[in-house]
């Protein structure tokens, strides 16, 4: 039987869905982790990506550095396009936290287009989720400075779609405004009640990060 640009991406669905099957986003909400793939999908898809390629590495893109698939599974079950791609997105896991966010800015430029796009289509997803179901014990200088670190990555997406850029530039903009806000009742209340402080900050949060 052939495969149809339909048939490889939700393969890649059904793969995604029961290699991450035990994985949570680390909201308060606890949503399934795969959920936040299929939202990184349907970002690109609504910003006019009809491709499978791409669409089946953006719902694999954390295959390999989440779920403990290897390359050569995913060469096998999904050939080796699919797989650079999801490979150009993976961080290293033998290096410290500081590091693979640093490279994440560094290497943004010399992504393949696909890959870029999968990128900003990724950091709009997680921006969102900071902002709607932030980590537990996230303070919101925390939030932030993850997304002025986002900004620092997607600035370097130069080859990425113009929608998708200016759709992340209005999420962070936004949700910066948002938090600045927040910030500022904050310290309103802390002028009020010099008492209050603000909750502790976990190393990296109580489960999966989000990156």
């Amino acid at each position: 039987m052939t495969d149809t640009p339909a048939r490889l991406v939700f393969d890649a669905l059904n793969f995604a869905a029961l290699r991450h099957r035990s994985q949570r986003r680390k909201g308060r909400e606890g949503a399934p982790y795969v959920n936040h793939l299929i939202e990184v999908a349907h970002v690109l898809t609504r910003h006019g990506v009809e491709d499978p390629v791409t669409l089946c590495a953006a719902i694999l893109h954390d295959a390999v550095e989440d779920a403990e698939v290897t390359a050569e599974e995913l060469v096998q079950r999904f050939g080796g396009v699919v797989t650079s791609i999801v490979l150009e997105l993976t961080d290293d896991p033998d290096v410290p936290r500081w590091t693979t966010k640093l490279a994440q800015i560094e290497g943004a430029p010399s992504l393949s287009d696909r890959a870029q796009d999968i990128r900003v289509a990724d950091k709009i997803s997680n921006l969102r989720g900071v902002l709607t179901s932030p980590p537990s014990g996230w303070s919101i200088e925390r939030k932030l400075a993850y997304y002025a670190w986002a900004e620092q990555v997607v600035v370097g997406c130069t080859r990425a779609r113009a929608g998708l850029r200016r759709t992340f530039e209005d999420v962070h903009a936004s949700g910066r405004a948002a938090l600045e806000l927040q910030a500022a009742h904050q310290a309103r209340r802390r002028a009020v009640n010099p008492e209050a402080t603000a909750p502790a900050i976990p190393a990296d949060g109580p489960a999966r990060r989000s990156d």
